[in-house]
């Protein structure tokens, strides 16, 4: 995906973060807005996911599951954009650490 962005959409690498511990789309999500904050990108702001159509009706209805495996909803859900695109907004809670679990980067 990466390389795709870079080259067929001409984004700069440094304008691309990332994520590479999570192990499924609930750890994704929370470690995606963790990034917000570590990079001071304003929470207030929506971010985008843009997935496979399949997945991403999954990213929009995973708020229980969420909570059910970390406890709480590392995110808020804004507008749908596309069959492909979600957007969401970072929360607070999404910097809790879980110190149980080895992939949690802290």
């Amino acid at each position: 995906m990466k390389r795709y962005l870079m080259h067929n959409l001409n984004i700069p690498e440094s304008a691309i973060l990332m994520e590479p511990h999570a192990r499924h789309t609930t750890t994704n999500m929370r470690n995606a807005a963790r990034l917000i904050y570590k990079y001071h990108i304003p929470a207030d702001k929506a971010a985008v996911v843009v997935t496979e159509k399949s997945q991403s009706g999954g990213i929009t209805n995973i708020a229980a599951r969420c909570t059910k495996e970390l406890g709480y909803v590392p995110y808020r859900l804004g507008k749908r954009l596309s069959d492909t695109q979600q957007e969401f907004f970072a929360v607070k809670e999404a910097m809790q650490v879980n110190v149980g679990e080895a992939l949690d980067p802290e």
